[in-house]
């Protein structure tokens, strides 16, 4: 793993502790660095502060977020961690142990585009529609507002450990920095709990540069980080099919991978208490073309307090990214079936009698089944013909971030 060489390096890179032996008891106030949802920091980005060796914080954390061109509403419910390793680094790690997304369903029991992942069932000799097929959200791009997981069965969402190196302290005169590392690990593979929202079911790799600086009073805080996107495992498949057999084609769903850039800003109106802001653009690159991708912009405004060992963090996001709401375009798919919520018998019959039988054992259970309308055949219970056009939804704007700890 890329990870573990960066972690051996910061260590080794590590200035030593030395302890006199008139040394100092340890100073037993707790550290003043305020957690953010990965590390010390502000709301949702670091900054060049450690926690002391030796301290911790732990917080529950509520992070909800809406994210378009679908319309996404996010409730992320989980824990947060920061331990201090050395006078000048820590690790951190979060986990989401309940995660509820909520799909906006323009018809109340479809979405507007079959999402991924799809078997697209085609007799021999018919032109392959041409992708995309769909719009996706990248952070759950299963996800249909179907699952087979609801909030109450605490759907889990990612893991996410990283470690922070201090490099330099910064003041009114000297510009602080620190580097990060982060590895994202996914709880679950299932299909179920992918489509319920659970996340991308693959790996992910940052590397994180932060530099800091003081302004009189106030701390002006920069972040850039560059993410790789792990694969995930669940390709689309084309199946192109005669009444004996099919031969089928895996089409792998590549995640673009991203470049966030954040500036963030923590300026004291008490000794307890800090006015926090950020504005954070994510920008996607290479990955598997969709339809209406967006380039999420957050902006987040809040507050910290730090009464005794208690750490307090509260914000206000406003998602300033998202594209006009209600525009109607064309549906890639129109006129074809979705046969996805019909009982397999029912989606047999339907084709062995378009002359796709072949492909009857091979499409898989639980994916969106989508094949040409076949001309004279009554639907199956539970199928339905795709609309000629859909609508970008790009509503509820607002989000809330809310961590409540305490320092160790």
């Amino acid at each position: 793993m890329i990870l573990v060489p960066l972690l051996l390096a910061l260590l080794a890179a590590a200035p030593q502790d030395p302890k006199p032996p008139d040394a100092k008891p340890p100073d037993p106030k707790p550290p003043t660095a305020s957690p953010s949802l990965f590390g010390t920091g502000l709301i949702t980005l670091p900054d060049t502060k450690t926690l002391p060796r030796g301290t911790w914080s732990l917080s529950t954390t509520l992070y909800n977020r809406d994210r378009d061109p679908l319309g996404i509403d996010v409730f992320d419910y989980g824990l947060a961690a920061t331990v201090g390793l050395t006078p000048r680094m820590e690790a951190y790690g979060s986990f989401v142990w309940s995660r509820v997304v909520v799909v906006p369903d323009q018809s109340q029991t479809w979405p507007a585009l079959p999402p991924p992942p799809i078997d697209l069932v085609l007799p021999e000799g018919m032109e392959v529609p041409e992708r995309p097929y769909y719009a996706i959200t990248p952070s759950f791009p299963f996800a249909n507002g179907r699952g087979d997981q609801a909030f109450s069965d605490l759907v889990p969402g990612d893991l996410i450990l990283g470690v922070k190196r201090r490099l330099r302290d910064g003041d009114e005169k000297h510009t602080g920095y620190a580097i990060a590392g982060e590895l994202k690990l996914p709880v679950t593979r299932r299909l179920g709990a992918l489509q319920s929202g659970s996340g991308t079911g693959g790996f992910d790799l940052t590397g994180r540069a932060i530099a800091q600086k003081k302004f009189e009073n106030t701390d002006i805080i920069t972040s850039a980080a560059f993410t790789y996107v792990g694969r995930t495992p669940l390709p689309d498949r084309l199946l192109v099919a005669n009444p004996d057999g099919t031969a089928i084609v895996d089409e792998p769903l590549r995640l673009p991978s991203r470049i966030e850039l954040g500036v963030g800003l923590r300026h004291p109106v008490s000794p307890r208490v800090d006015i926090v802001g950020e504005a954070v653009a994510t920008l996607e690159i290479y990955g598997s073309e969709t339809l209406d991708r967006v380039q999420p912009f957050d902006l987040l405004i809040g507050f910290q307090g730090r009464p005794g060992r208690v750490r307090i963090t509260t914000a206000i996001l406003y998602a300033a990214g998202s594209p006009p709401s209600g525009v109607v375009r064309p549906s890639p798919l129109a006129g074809f079936v979705d046969l996805t919520r019909a009982n397999e018998g029912d989606i047999r019959s339907y084709l062995q009698a378009g002359g796709l039988g072949g492909a009857a054992a091979e499409v898989r259970p639980g994916v969106q089944i989508v094949t040409p309308a076949v001309a004279g055949a009554a639907l199956p219970m539970g199928a339905r013909v795709i609309p000629d056009t859909y609508t970008i939804i790009s509503e509820h704007q607002l989000g809330l971030v809310v961590m409540l700890g305490w320092a160790f």
